[in-house]
């Protein structure tokens, strides 16, 4: 069963973790937000991509539209839990 990530309050997207900026839009996960959005505690691989980054974050790239930053979003989700996501 999928686990949805579409936010109900306090963002202005709709989508916890997608942001817009100017025109286009991308996400923005860091340790609290990753267990924000899974209900689980960071794994190995988002740990190690997150110490990528000095940042303290794991960003996307920028895209028009938030259903392909969102879809970015799940896809990115389930590679670092092996669980689906959906918005």
């Amino acid at each position: 069963m999928p686990i949805s990530i579409k936010a109900t309050k306090n963002t202005s997207t709709g989508i916890r973790g997608v942001q817009r900026y100017g025109e286009m839009y991308r996400w923005r996960v860091d340790a609290v937000r990753f267990r924000s959005l899974t209900g689980q505690d960071p794994t190995p691989p988002f740990v190690a991509r997150l110490n990528e980054r000095e940042s303290g974050c794991v960003d996307s790239a920028s895209f028009h539209t938030i259903e392909d930053a969102g879809d970015d979003l799940c896809k990115f989700l389930k590679a670092m839990t092996g669980v689906s996501f959906e918005y």
